[in-house]
């Protein structure tokens, strides 16, 4: 997350979402009574009697007080609905509600009343880190697959496809066919990337290792492109399996998407050995939270589509587990860890020490 700027003394932060995690960090911060701004625009249109119907968009900046704020169902998009109490221009009335639809890159200020506690000051603070965004290119002579991972989400562009037909080609003829391959997955790339953006490259046969050559001479708005083996697989399905694969992660080192591994991974070496040291149930994870024992809690967004539990609820809960130092994660249901915490109810703690029955 951009933080523009974070004036504690006036209770003051303008902040740019880059990412999923982010809208879910405003989400915690965000509360009722909050005055939130941001620019909106409208059409304006001239009412005179001989004016051109012709229509103008203007930008207006809208500040309301907040009486609800709330996420939809695939994470991308931040709610905050309540009455306006300043407007830059008169197109919109005062005391009139009105929602903003946050999404990344999309740029606000919050300022609270109440005041910033610790623990949002925190999560302000942390969400500063960009080491944890990366881009998956999986292709072979015919097919690329690219993933972008920010944090622990993973969002797939559509297959590229090079047009080649093997053999039929003369050695020129492929030669040339590659180079604009290569070209056209860089630019799908670029659109979606960040300056200086790491990119891992994997597939069958030599073409990962040609293409990340052709990164590093022609496309220096990219970060690293680095080669990694192990990967029979390309496109869509490529960029799965990548996700899996050993030497990628051990060329992340300690991303989130990584921590998280970790942590799905000891939960399942102690639901094998008997190891009361987890819960799963929401209201198992709210006492442990409330207690103390908490370590790390995944959750999945798969979550938010369950009745049983309110989104307030959830907030409450994740609040709790990082007031007592523990550490949290929203997983992509697209990503393997996503599905399986998904599939264990979509809430798996990691405690300290075992609740009591």
């Amino acid at each position: 997350m951009i933080i523009h700027r974070l004036e504690e003394r006036h209770d003051l932060v303008t902040v740019t979402p880059e990412s999923p995690d982010d809208l879910w960090t405003l989400r915690r911060i965000v509360s009722k009574g909050d005055l939130v701004a941001s620019e909106t625009s409208r059409v304006l249109k001239d009412t005179a009697e001989y004016a051109r119907p012709d229509k103008e968009r203007i930008k207006v900046k809208i500040t309301i007080e907040t009486e609800q704020v709330k996420l939809d169902s695939t994470l991308s998009r931040l709610r905050i609905s309540g009455k306006i109490v300043d407007v830059s221009n008169d197109v919109l009335s005062k005391n009139v509600f009105h929602s903003f639809s946050i999404g990344e890159g999309h740029r606000l200020s919050i300022r609270k009343l109440t005041g910033f506690n610790e623990l949002q000051i925190k999560l302000l603070e942390g969400s500063k880190a960009l080491g944890d965004s990366y881009a998956i290119v999986s292709l072979d002579g015919r097919e690329a697959g690219i993933g972008i991972v920010k944090s622990t989400h993973l969002q797939i562009l559509p297959t590229l496809e090079s047009g080649a037909s093997g053999k039929m080609y003369h050695d020129k003829g492929r030669r040339a066919s590659s180079s604009n391959y290569f070209e056209k997955v860089a630019d799908a790339l670029a659109i979606v990337s960040t300056s200086g953006l790491s990119v891992f490259v994997l597939g069958p046969g030599n073409t990962k290792n040609l293409f990340a050559n052709y990164l590093g001479q022609n496309r220096k708005e990219f970060g690293t492109a680095k080669v990694i083996e192990g990967s029979d697989t390309a496109g869509e399905d490529g960029v799965y399996l990548a996700l899996r694969n050993k030497n990628l992660q051990d060329s992340l080192g300690e991303t989130r998407l990584a921590k998280a591994s970790k942590v799905i991974q000891e939960v399942m070496r102690r639901i094998s050995l008997g190891d009361t040291r987890v819960a799963m149930a929401f209201k198992d994870n709210l006492s442990a939270a409330q207690s103390g024992a908490t370590e790390s809690l995944l959750v999945s967004d798969q979550v938010f589509s369950r009745p049983d539990i309110e989104e307030d609820s959830l907030v409450e809960l994740l609040n709790k587990v990082e007031e007592f130092r523990g550490e949290t994660f929203l997983l992509d249901s697209s990503t393997d860890l996503g599905s399986q915490v998904g599939s264990l109810g979509g809430l798996v703690g990691l405690l300290r020490f075992p609740l009591k029955s």
